[in-house]
């Protein structure tokens, strides 16, 4: 019995704090007539300024490119590597080059914003 007070005890102490990124300002004025303030914070979603310096600079390789269009419509290494005639380590090595280039960890968020971008 006395655990399961100490737990009920707990569970009332905890408080759930939401961040909603809210471009639009008229959504974020109901969502202040609504919601009460101490539940949630409003923030502005990040800018993309870094975006427009990618396409701007070209930094992707005419090569990644082609690894990249590959990889959104084949979805795997292997395939990729297959299909372009390259061993799967050169396939990785050019895909790690492109997610630091993009400033990104996985290959899903490098295609995702190359096709964002218009890149590929």
């Amino acid at each position: 019995m006395k655990l399961k007070r100490r737990k009920a005890q707990q569970s009332q102490r905890r408080q759930f704090f939401t961040i909603i990124l809210c471009p639009d300002p008229v959504a974020e004025v109901l969502l202040r007539q609504v919601l009460p303030s101490e539940f949630f914070s409003i923030k502005e979603p990040p800018s993309f300024d870094a975006d427009l310096f990618i396409v701007e600079e070209g930094l992707l390789t005419p090569t990644e490119q082609k690894i990249l269009r590959a990889l959104v419509e084949l979805g795997t290494l292997k395939a990729v590597a297959e299909r372009l005639h390259y061993h799967p380590v050169t396939v990785k090595r050019y895909l790690r080059s492109i997610c630091r280039k993009l400033k990104v960890k996985t290959a899903l968020q490098a295609t995702a914003l190359a096709t964002r971008l218009g890149l590929i």
